[in-house]
């Protein structure tokens, strides 16, 4: 990871790439906040920010094709929410550079970045959705693995609408939720990445 082969151009692409991710989390996921009540807040609100971070991340990849590109577009993106009104909170930006750190090391390759591989980083930067409350609470909370997995097996199942003694099918049906959600935006990012390079070139 060269961040001295990186040009003008490439730079400032990632300044766009990271303003307009940071610009959605601090606008639309504050809207989404609002919107949504507090059980739906836990899956809708990050699962649809990660989805759509994730999306704008790898389309940038797509225009600066260098190693560290994801890297760099997260870490701006990570500032501008901590410099946001809301302030510092630490959820939010651990989730985005654990996303952007694990993308980064899905196309982290000398041969050119393929479909595959971007719904792979996808996969992994929204499937870290999953696993991030239960980091979080521990880090913050001193919360046990049990207590948070109780706790998401109830919230999921007046979210989902399931019987909390689905337990299994209810952490099972959010998680492949996230899955899902992540090949999506990997998938989606490489069409339109490849749609708009053409319409520039």
């Amino acid at each position: 990871m060269k961040f001295s082969t990186f040009t003008v151009r490439d730079w400032v692409y990632v300044a766009v790439f990271g303003a307009l991710w940071g610009a959605l989390e601090m606008t639309l996921g504050a809207y989404l906040h609002v919107l949504f009540p507090p059980i739906a807040n836990t899956f809708f609100t990050g699962l649809i920010m990660a989805g759509i971070g994730v999306a704008i991340a790898l389309v940038g990849r797509y225009f600066v094709n260098r190693p560290g590109a994801v890297l760099s577009i997260g870490i701006i993106t990570t500032l501008l929410k901590v410099l946001s009104l809301g302030g510092i909170k630490i959820g939010p930006v651990v989730a985005i550079l654990a996303e952007a750190i694990l993308m980064e090391l899905a196309l982290l390759s000398k041969a050119p970045p393929t479909r595959w591989r971007y719904v792979l980083a996808g996969t992994l930067a929204v499937g870290w959705n999953f696993f991030h409350k239960f980091v979080m609470m521990r880090l913050l909370y001193g919360k046990g693995i049990t207590e948070v997995y109780l706790k998401m097996v109830e919230d999921g199942s007046q979210a989902l609408g399931l019987d909390i003694g689905y337990a299994v099918a209810i952490i099972g049906v959010l998680f492949l939720f996230r899955v899902a959600v992540g090949a999506a935006a990997g998938w989606l990012a490489w069409r339109l990445g490849r749609l708009v390079a053409r319409r520039i070139a």
